[in-house]
């Protein structure tokens, strides 16, 4: 397509150097700019420079399609085929038969119909039956009580019973016992912990193998000892048995024991055997004392602790008596060598080889853990019994579960929910069916050329957006053979004056026949640009959208030489009348970005010359209204017009607050002179009458900034002003 180039050096006055021309190279245009930006006199200029040698079509509102008789301008539209006519007639069969499917039938009992409502009934009677399972399940345990506790709450009901299905679980009749034990439970706390016996058993052992070592030596020597340990340890006792005086009887021999013995035997038992032998009695009380410690130690009283302890307290305590029993067997293994050692005084004795039990601290840590444990536990009693109450409801659900076989319930439920889809598929299929032969038909209708094909466009358009405040009727006037005029019908059948039309109605309709007119070219075969300037007026939102799908249903198939232009200053129109910038579209056997298949422009004035900016890239375009604000003011900070900028500075603050939901107190804080700053002054974008404000632009834009550093978005300013 050759550029086309819109020459605006007439108006220098009102475009900025740089922007007295402007190019479309593209099939499809969107310019934006704010009221007084020039639009219109854009379009008159496109309309002057290529009226003649382009078929230029401007849509500029209802003024000149909407006639001072305020009915539509006379449309000459050609007579219906009757081929065509056949072809509807049996289409309209067809949608007769399958209407018959789909409704109530006296003719017709096994229709999809029947099958539909048989299938909803089965369907319904049966959620009713586990809905009601649901209900009288929730009744049962709510009034379910264990030795008089309540396991639910009062309010207990069929929504809790449904929410706890997943929590469902049975408890064993042991695991019962045990919840049973912890509701009747009360505070245990073990406040005093058992000192384990701490006995240094190696020490033991190398004070046993020290003396095993040892020995006496003899100052005395008696031949009929040496060497022989019983008869040392045997005269030894004869000493200790016999009294020390004259003429003593052996009782062993029945001789006199005679002085000279007794001197002899003093020497061969002397003091250092006494000494020893003391040393060994030590020793061995040593022994002694502990295996009375270890005898009267006993066991853990398990009634001390609370009832979900009582197994390890049982565990620990046998493991308590085998250690003790360990010890015991050491302790007397230690004591036996001694024993020995004392018949044995005057000769070493081989080392004891023995291995040291464990000692106490395994179990000693096993209890305080359990200790403490308990204590914790005792603490938080009622958040255990309150766990136990869910266990025991947990339990009451799986019980009436499984009594009522739910898992096959729903497995039946799903076949008839299953069996209603299907159903009801097959039903919509025919709806379709029968709003695609509809549709098919009214194409037909369409097709016949008759003279209410527009009017026909129109009000179902209407209708499918839901609008019913009125209809076109074409004037039937015998008369006065009047064949394009149009009455309008109201809502209640009535028709209405042409002066009770809104401005958004005429508005909608003389935009709507000027789309539709474009398909027609009445045999003109010069190229069509078709500008559409400034189109969204005085429209609801049900308006807005019907006119943005019809305007982007009419440039998706645009043809290849023609070319639209569409301004507006409506920001929502701007981004919804586009089509989605982030895609990529074909072009040229490729596919392009949107801003290289779509012309986009940006209008700007500084109040007194407009600059036309083409927005090539994302990054140039604004995708909200709140950016379309930073970038004016990004645009008059480069055009230096500080005056104007503080319209736009008051208009951002403003927007921000309403994001962020800040007050005027909490956004603009101690420094309110930024708010006297921006309202002074407050006149349209392009009024001159504006007086000075006496700041440079860098002031004012640093006022702005400074506020969003204190409101903590500082990068927030930054990207925005930087766009």
């Amino acid at each position: 397509m050759n550029p086309m180039r819109i020459n605006l050096s007439s108006y220098n006055d009102r475009f900025a150097d740089g922007s007295q021309e402007l190019v479309i190279s593209k099939g499809v245009n969107f310019i934006f700019g704010k009221n007084g930006t020039g639009k219109s006199t854009l379009t008159k200029t496109i309309k002057d420079q290529f009226g003649n040698s382009s078929n230029v079509c401007i849509f500029e509102g209802f003024e000149g399609i909407v006639g001072d008789d305020h009915r539509l301008n006379a449309i000459a539209l050609g007579n219906g085929n009757t081929v065509l006519q056949e072809k509807i007639n049996i289409i309209t069969s067809e949608i007769e038969e399958l209407t018959n499917e789909i409704e109530l039938s006296a003719t017709n009992k096994d229709n999809i119909f029947s099958k539909l409502a048989n299938a909803n009934t089965d369907y319904t009677s049966k959620e009713k039956e586990i809905n009601d399972f649901y209900t009288s399940s929730a009744r049962q345990i709510k009034n379910k009580k264990y030795d008089n506790v309540s396991i639910s709450s009062p309010t207990y009901n069929r929504d809790n019973f449904i929410s706890e299905i997943k929590n469902s679980k049975e408890q064993s009749e042991n695991e019962i016992i045990q919840c049973l034990e912890i509701l009747k439970a009360k505070e245990k706390k073990v406040d005093r912990k058992i000192q384990f016996p701490s006995i240094d058993l190696a020490m033991l052992l190398e004070s046993t193998n020290a003396i095993m070592q040892s020995c006496v030596s003899q100052t005395e020597t008696i031949a009929e000892l040496d060497n022989n340990a019983d008869k040392q340890f045997f005269a030894k006792e004869g000493v200790r048995i016999h009294e020390h005086k004259k003429g003593t009887i052996c009782a062993f021999c029945g001789n006199v024991i005679s002085e000279e013995r007794w001197i002899q035997l003093g020497n061969y038992f002397n003091q250092e055997v006494k000494s020893f032998e003391i040393r060994i009695e030590k020793c061995m009380e040593e022994i002694n004392k502990w295996k009375g410690l270890l005898i009267a130690f006993g066991e853990i009283n398990k009634d001390d602790f609370l009832i979900q302890y009582s197994e390890r307290i049982t565990k620990l305590n046998l493991e308590i008596k085998l250690c003790i029993n360990e010890y015991m067997r050491y302790l007397d293994e230690l004591k036996k060598a001694l024993e020995g050692k004392k018949k044995n005084l005057f000769s070493t004795s081989p080392l004891l080889s023995i291995i040291v039990p464990s000692n106490f601290m395994h179990i000693k840590n096993e209890y305080e853990t359990i200790v403490n444990e308990n204590n914790d536990l005792s603490d938080r009693l009622k958040q255990e019994q309150a766990k136990v109450i869910s266990s025991l409801r947990y339990h009451e659900i799986y019980k009436a579960l499984t009594d009522y076989k739910y898992d096959l319930q729903q497995i039946n439920i799903a076949t008839l929910q299953a069996l209603v889809t299907e159903v009801k598929n097959e039903y919509d299929n025919k709806k379709k069916a029968i709003e695609l032969k509809k549709n098919e038909r009214n194409e037909l209708i369409i097709q016949t050329k008759d003279e209410r094909i527009i009017a026909t466009k129109i009000n179902g358009l209407l209708a499918n957006m839901g609008v019913a405040s009125f209809s076109l009727e074409l004037v039937d006037d015998d008369e006065e053979k009047q064949k394009g005029q149009y009455k309008i019908r109201g809502y209640n059948n009535i028709l209405r004056s042409i002066y009770d039309l809104s401005k958004g109605e005429k508005n909608i309709i003389a935009f709507l026949y000027f789309l539709f007119a474009l398909e027609t070219n009445n045999g003109d075969s010069r190229q069509q640009i078709i500008v559409l300037d400034d189109p969204m007026t005085s429209n609801d939102d049900t308006m807005q959208y019907l006119m943005i799908g019809e305007i982007q249903k009419y440039y998706r198939n645009i043809p290849s030489n023609s070319i639209l232009i569409i301004l507006t200053h409506n920001c929502h129109f701007y981004f919804n009348v586009r089509p989605d910038v982030s895609r990529k579209y074909p072009l040229n056997g490729e596919d392009v970005s949107f801003y290289e298949k779509y012309g986009n422009f940006h209008l700007y004035s500084n109040g007194k010359q407009t600059t036309i900016k083409s927005i090539s890239k994302g990054k140039y375009d604004f995708n909200t209204n709140y950016e379309m604000l930073w970038k004016e003011l990004k645009f008059l900070f480069d055009a230096n017009e500080p005056n104007l900028m503080l319209n736009a500075c008051r208009k951002i603050c403003e927007t921000y607050m309403v994001f962020t939901k800040k007050s005027i107190e909490v956004f603009y804080g101690e420094d309110r002179n930024a708010k006297k700053i921006f309202d002074v002054n407050q006149h349209a974008l392009n009024d001159l009458e504006a007086e000075p404000n006496g700041r440079t632009r860098e002031e004012i834009r640093d006022i702005l900034m400074k506020l969003f550093e204190n409101n903590n978005a500082k990068e927030h300013f930054q990207s925005y002003f930087s766009m």
